[in-house]
């Protein structure tokens, strides 16, 4: 590959690079307050913040690189696209459930919460996803 291909790619990638931040901050802030208000409720803020940084673990190792590749060809608000979401947001919350809760059961998979936790995850990325990319 020619060396004026790579450093245009380069280029193109880091014209994006700020909107994936953007992304992926409001995304784990969104999901995080919901969290923390159908959840915990008494922590306020703080909570927020500290559930920001677990959250954002995740939205990293599975959301973000879907998100890249989805980018190639990007649909605001495509309907195919959030369901993918939500299936990499099913595998991220059950492989990352056990480091919350330090329980490594099946049983994550007949709670409701696991559901309603993974539809979340994904819905505010797509959203985010679509506004900023």
């Amino acid at each position: 590959m020619e060396l004026w291909k790579i450093s245009q790619k380069v280029s193109d990638l880091s014209d994006v690079i700020p909107y994936y931040f953007f992304s992926l901050v409001s995304s784990c802030l969104s999901h995080s307050t919901v969290l923390v208000v159908f959840s915990l409720g008494t922590w306020g803020e703080l909570a927020i913040i500290v559930f920001s940084f677990y959250v954002v673990i995740p939205y990293l190792l599975f959301a973000v690189p879907v998100q890249v590749f989805f980018n190639k060809q990007p649909k605001k608000f495509g309907l195919l696209y959030f369901c993918l979401y939500i299936s990499f947001s099913l595998l991220a919350v059950f492989i990352y459930s056990p480091v919350l809760d330090f329980d490594l059961s099946m049983k994550v998979l007949t709670t409701m919460d696991y559901y309603a936790i993974s539809t979340l995850a994904a819905l505010f990325f797509w959203f985010w996803d679509s506004v900023f990319l």
